[in-house]
């Protein structure tokens, strides 16, 4: 299931949610090798070689592939300065399901960037109409984000302990339905 050709770029007030160019690398890696960004991440620190890598295959890589993690890059709208990404996985058991995971460079957590970035790729991507049900499963550690999915309208569905780079966690699977989304979007026209 690709994704329509016009999925990328999406745009918000302060942001622009775009694919990874080449002029994105220094502070790619910069966040990527943080070790407090990283601690509940799925991935590794990452070498320049890698992440030039990685941004190469990101370009021109289709969107909406099942089992296949694709990365937005979440960029200031102003300057075009890269501040984070957003992934994507369209799942192989449930084509109608999405699992979502996002990351923003340490100095620019806590101004409501993630916030803004994934409301705006919920709603882009229930948009496409074949999108059900988005997942975001995180430590629960991480209250910033466990926050957030809560302040978006996502639902626990599940905690599990499990074994996450070498130390014991609990982690917390929320979910949100296209239904849901629909409903809290009215609400909010109608305030």
């Amino acid at each position: 299931m690709l994704f329509p050709a016009n999925f990328l770029t999406q745009s918000t007030e302060r942001l622009i949610l775009r694919r990874f160019v080449d002029l994105d690398l220094e502070r790619f890696v910069a966040y990527r090798q943080d070790p407090q960004v990283a601690r509940f991440q799925g991935w590794s620190m990452l070498s320049d070689n890698k992440g030039q890598s990685f941004i190469t295959e990101m370009q021109t890589a289709e969107i909406g592939i099942p089992g296949e993690w694709f990365q937005i890059a979440i960029a200031q709208k102003q300057s075009n300065l890269l501040i984070g990404d957003i992934g994507i996985q369209v799942y192989t058991e449930d084509l109608t399901t999405v699992e979502i995971g996002f990351t923003l460079n340490r100095q620019e957590q806590g101004k409501g960037y993630a916030r803004e970035a994934v409301s705006t790729l919920l709603h882009a991507l229930f948009k496409i109409g074949s999108i059900n049900k988005i997942v975001a499963i995180t430590d629960s550690r991480n209250d910033s984000s466990i926050c957030l999915l809560k302040r978006l309208g996502m639902r626990l569905s599940n905690s599990v302990e499990v074994e996450f780079k070498s130390e014991s966690c609990i982690e917390k699977t929320f979910e949100l339905e296209q239904k849901d989304w629909l409903l809290s979007s009215i609400k909010s026209d109608e305030r």
